[in-house]
C-alpha cells in the first residue's frame, strides 16, 4: 500500500516535529542573546578602565587624557617634588615595565642607586619644607 502525497498544506505534529508557527523563522537563531560573557578577567577590567579618558586642567588648558597617563604624570610630579615612597614606587614600574617588554638591557638599580636618589629626595623634600616655613614667617 502506497502512502499518499500530503497536501501542502498538511504538517504532521509530533516528536521532533513542532508545530509550524513555533519553529524557528529563517534567519532567528536559537539562542538569540547569545552565551554569556562570564566574569571577565582582572587584567582586562584594569585596562578598560585605565584607558578611559578624563578632562585634565594642565598648565592652564583643557587635555583629554587617559586615566593611567594621569596617574603616572601626578607619581612623577609627587617624586619629583620630593616624594621618596613615589621615587621607589616609579623605579620598580620601570623595572617591572621593562621585565613585561623583555628588554634586557634595561637599568638595574642597585642598592647605592637607591640611596643616592633617597639622599636626593630627602634633601628637596627638606628643601620644600623651609620653604613652606620662609613663606609662613612672610605673611
Amino acid at each position: 500500500m502506497k502512502k499518499e502525497p500530503k497536501s501542502a498544506g498538511a504538517y504532521e505534529v509530533g516528536y521532533g516535529k513542532p508545530p509550524q508557527k513555533h519553529q524557528f523563522q529563517p534567519g532567528n537563531s536559537g539562542n538569540p542573546k547569545g552565551r554569556s560573557k562570564g566574569p571577565g578577567n582582572l587584567h582586562k577590567m584594569i585596562a578598560k578602565h585605565a584607558s578611559k579618558k578624563v578632562t585634565v586642567i594642565e598648565n592652564g588648558s583643557e587635555k583629554k587624557m587617559a586615566k593611567m597617563d594621569v596617574v603616572v604624570s601626578a607619581m612623577f610630579n609627587s617624586a619629583s617634588k620630593g616624594d621618596v615612597g613615589a621615587a621607589r614606587l616609579l623605579t620598580s614600574m620601570l623595572q617591572a615595565a621593562s621585565e613585561l617588554a623583555g628588554n634586557t638591557d634595561a637599568p638595574e638599580f642597585t642598592d647605592a642607586d637607591i640611596a643616592v636618589m633617597i639622599d636626593v629626595g630627602d634633601w628637596q623634600a627638606e628643601l620644600v619644607a623651609l620653604k613652606a616655613e620662609v613663606s609662613d614667617g612672610n605673611e
